[in-house]
């Protein structure tokens, strides 16, 4: 995974701005960070502590010690319907932003420029009569098709746009403030649109569904990512001031609802301070399930690999032990495995001693270069964690 660093990252002392900081003022490098007001006491401003761990992520923005929820903060749970896509969505636009705002000079803070009223209108249909104050219409999503029936007029025009997802990336300036100084922006694309028609009794019809084209994905997600730019960097927002912050966009196209793998990004692009979005970078990205036909299909030797593991992990015990794993590619190759190994549980010394077979098989079977973490547990419970990043020795724990 591009975002992870290897080796153990050095502590580092909380970085405080008490008293007011500055409001938003027009800067060529970012926004400052407007605070809540507080009239009894001033507000104070930190990041997150940088703390040990095999992981290098953003650390985050804090306000009286809290963390900052996003605006929209428990939208996305009800529009996204698969929590698998949800978790990839977020965790891969920390993944993209990495490439262009650094984890040493910025900090995380969930989107505050998007409000979660504004947030349901865009992602509904074009129409005429939802609009703004202006009179543009609000919505995102193609306008209803024509046909005669509920089922033609739904599937000749399926909604392609699921949620949008915003982050903010925080650098402080030379004046010692926090300041925006990039957005990301995920647009999460329906690989199928489910609908059902709503009876006059209240009542629902059967669920309906229609395929969309991962081109399509593409073709409307750029569509969407122009006019989200616009809005953004509108003169009514922020008093134009997003105008100079760079925003960078990636396309998130979601997975079947049943499936038991997220979705993937397909494109990223960026909009450079005062500028339009520049060009499109497809990302070739998959997941697969281990073991699973379609992995043996189409990663024959990766599948063999992992039955092979599987097979050295059921040899420790006088009982089946289900394993299973979820692979990440990008380009083609393999970048990192996530697999699940659930245990009966019957002594702290058995789990040990698996814990470290598991490990050992680890570092016999799988190439040096791969990114590893493997979840132990029982019916209890977590039981132990095996991490092994690239280049490195697998790191162990037992809970």
């Amino acid at each position: 995974m591009q975002w992870r660093k290897t080796g153990l990252a050095a502590s580092a002392s909380l970085l405080f701005l008490s008293g007011c900081i500055p409001g938003l003022q027009p800067d060529e490098e970012g926004v400052d960070i407007e605070q809540e007001d507080s009239d009894t006491e001033e507000t104070k401003v930190e990041i997150s502590p940088e703390i040990p761990s095999l992981d290098s992520y953003y650390r985050s923005i804090l306000q009286d010690g809290q963390y900052i929820h996003g605006v929209t903060r428990g939208f996305n749970t009800d529009v996204v319907y698969n929590r698998l896509d949800l978790e990839r969505l977020e965790v891969g636009m920390q993944e993209i932003a990495s490439e262009e705002f650094d984890q040493e000079n910025y900090f995380f803070r969930e989107g505050q420029f998007i409000a979660k009223q504004e947030l349901n209108q865009w992602l509904m249909r074009y129409s005429e009569e939802e609009n703004d104050n202006g009179g543009n219409p609000l919505g995102l999503n193609p306008a209803l098709g024509d046909g005669e029936s509920f089922e033609q007029r739904e599937s000749s025009q399926p909604r392609v746009l699921s949620n949008i997802l915003e982050h903010n990336y925080i650098f402080e300036n030379s004046d010692g403030n926090l300041q925006v100084g990039g957005l990301v922006i995920g647009l999460s694309m329906n690989s199928v649109y489910y609908f059902r028609e709503r009876h006059e009794d209240g009542t629902y019809g059967p669920w309906l569904e229609e395929e969309i084209s991962e081109e399509v994905s593409l073709e409307e997600g750029k569509r969407i990512a122009g006019e989200v730019l616009e809005r953004l960097r509108s003169a009514e927002r922020e008093d134009g001031q997003l105008t100079n912050v760079p925003v960078m966009f990636a396309i998130f196209r979601e997975n079947q609802r049943e499936a038991v793998v997220p979705g993937e990004f397909i494109a990223t692009a960026v909009a450079e301070p005062n500028e339009e979005i520049g060009s499109w970078q497809n990302i070739s990205e998959t997941h697969y399930l281990f073991p699973s036909q379609e992995a043996t299909e189409s990663q024959r030797e990766d599948a063999e690999v992992f039955n092979q593991f599987k097979e050295d992990i059921n040899q420790f015990f006088e009982n089946y032990v289900g394993v299973v794993g979820e692979g990440h590619y990008r380009n083609g190759e393999l970048r990192s495995l996530h697999i699940e190994i659930p245990i009966t549980f019957y002594s702290k010394t058995e789990v040990i001693a698996f814990t470290q077979h598991v490990t050992d098989r680890v570092k016999q079977r799988f190439p040096e270069e791969l990114d590893v973490e493997i979840q132990i547990s029982s019916p209890s419970g977590q039981e132990a964690l095996v991490l092994k990043e690239p280049g490195s020795e697998p790191f162990t724990h037992i809970y």
